[in-house]
């Protein structure tokens, strides 16, 4: 008589188990796989960037590109994206007629492949770089009483391998996200007592920044997601495994780690900051 060969159930089970345990361990190796290639994307968006920038920079006597503002003969919006296009002519195009990048960049480089919902202005120029123009709300029209076309001199750059040009920002509420990040002290640091220029110092270590590092459409937060206040959508977002891809002035790109940045030392600009006093050594 034949003998019946086959799985008992218990060794069915043990079985399944060791396949069970292999992809719980194995899962997260891909996730964490996955996203440092995404990672590698976002670092080679913002080299791009700080490239496209530097040749600019030559270009036009060292001087920033105005963070945005409107040509008065056609009304078209121009931002520092599209004043880079030359350099880069990567990104999704508009349907207006306009022959550059579509206002506020999208798409191409312009678009980190972590970002939870594509949309506009998922990276931000440092505000104190690059200022507001002709037609936006900081500033008049052009010829109109009071205006001045202000632009920022590369030479202004005290550290340029230590000042922020560009980060990788959090998604708004409602969709609503603009083309700089806000480079304000308290947005990042606490200043202590009524003395300015204080840093990020082991005393003073505040890093406010970090309320802001989510995505508002994944984390609903009604004072840090509002529409107008400053929002993850004008902060840092430290997404790829705890890190905020970085460019900075002199071109190079960093993954600059949660807690790390410092406001002092990498985006205060001698010279330069609007709301404090130059009096910073």
């Amino acid at each position: 008589m034949k003998s019946k060969k086959g799985f008992t159930l218990i060794e069915l089970l043990v079985v399944i188990a060791i396949i069970a345990i292999l992809a719980a361990i194995l899962f997260p190796v891909f996730a964490q796989a996955r996203e440092k290639a995404r990672a590698i994307t976002c670092v080679s968006n913002e080299k791009q960037m700080g490239l496209a920038a530097l040749q600019y920079l030559q270009d036009n006597d060292e001087q920033y590109p105005m963070l945005q503002y409107y040509d008065v003969t056609d009304s078209f919006a121009i931002d520092w994206t599209d004043a880079l296009y030359a350099y880069i002519k990567n990104g999704d195009k508009v349907s207006d007629g306009r022959p550059f990048v579509s206002h506020n960049g999208q798409g191409g480089i312009w678009a980190c492949p972590s970002f939870p919902t594509p949309t506009i202005a998922e990276y931000g120029v440092n505000w104190e770089l690059c200022r507001n123009g002709t037609g936006t709300w900081a500033a008049n029209n052009a010829g109109a009483s009071g205006w001045t076309m202000i632009t920022i001199n590369n030479a202004a750059v005290d550290s340029p391998a230590d000042k922020i040009f560009v980060v990788e920002k959090g998604q708004p509420a409602a969709g609503y996200s603009q083309t700089l990040f806000d480079p304000t002290e308290a947005n990042f640091t606490n200043p202590i007592g009524a003395a300015a220029c204080q840093g990020t110092s082991p005393d003073n270590d505040t890093h406010n920044e970090l309320q802001y590092d989510m995505d508002c459409s994944l984390t609903s937060v009604a004072a840090n997601c509002a529409s107008w206040n400053t929002t993850p959508g004008d902060m840092p977002r430290f997404r790829h495994t705890q890190t905020c891809n970085t460019l900075f002035c002199d071109g190079h790109v960093k993954a600059v780690h949660r807690g790390q940045m410092d406001w002092y030392k990498n985006i205060y600009i001698k010279g330069v900051y609007e709301s404090m006093p130059n009096t910073c050594n």
